[in-house]
């Protein structure tokens, strides 16, 4: 287990080298969160997202259902001693309509597992992979306030099927970012924001991490956790 730092913060963060570490694809997502007063983390891992955008709201729940990563996330947690804004929920995301109710939260971050399910083999993927985004979307619908906002990251091949997805569960895409290694580089990841109960129309933009060999300045805002949008 190693202890690291959350960039941009003064926070800690336990991570198991056996298990899911943050990726740039994390802090990114999160610096374009904006500020409110309940987040939701949906299959939070280790708690990157949540420990990068918590001094932006009141409270932070985040929920996942792999004890290994929530062991570490609890630590993470208590080393902070954020337990009064940080609350962590073991179970699975699909029964969460038992736990909170309907247009609660401000914003949901997710960075959810990008498998096809429509198309998996599982003959070679385990099925603890197995995950179906559309109906994650429909929950996000009953969570979100009311003009709330879901923060999401998708491989950017996928960018039309999840598009399609989010505008059948009842909410409207208003920004796309496209996330590039660098500046020559095809975008390989999408951040889709959406809100619910929002009018059609959206705000395309790329976010390109290096310029050669250097972190471009939105790179640069990233690791000082700034909000970007």
């Amino acid at each position: 287990m190693k202890l690291d730092e959350v960039p941009g913060t003064n926070y800690k963060i336990f991570q198991d080298d056996n298990e899911f570490k943050y990726t740039s694809d994390a802090l990114i997502l999160s610096s374009f969160v904006k500020s409110g007063k309940k987040a939701l983390d949906l299959g939070c891992g280790n708690g990157i997202l949540s420990l990068r955008i918590c001094n932006r709201f009141d409270e932070v729940h985040a929920v996942d259902k792999n004890k290994n990563v929530l062991e570490s996330f609890k630590k993470s947690i208590t080393f902070n001693k954020l337990e009064d804004k940080i609350y962590l929920l073991e179970e699975n995301i699909f029964d969460l309509k038992k736990f909170f109710p309907t247009n609660y939260f401000d914003a949901l971050v997710f960075n959810p597992p990008y498998y096809d399910y429509e198309n998996i083999k599982f003959n070679t993927i385990e099925a603890k992979h197995f995950f179906e985004i559309e109906k994650s979307l429909y929950l996000v619908n009953y969570l979100l306030k009311n003009s709330g906002s879901l923060y999401i990251i998708y491989p950017t091949y996928r960018l039309a099927e999840l598009i399609f997805k989010i505008n059948n569960a009842g909410l409207r895409v208003k920004n796309i970012i496209n996330i590039h290694g660098n500046i020559n580089k095809e975008a390989k990841s999408s951040i889709i924001i959406a809100k619910k109960q929002a009018n059609f129309g959206n705000d395309f933009r790329d976010f390109y991490i290096r310029d050669g060999l250097d972190y471009t300045d939105e790179m640069k805002k990233v690791y000082r956790n700034e909000v970007i949008l």
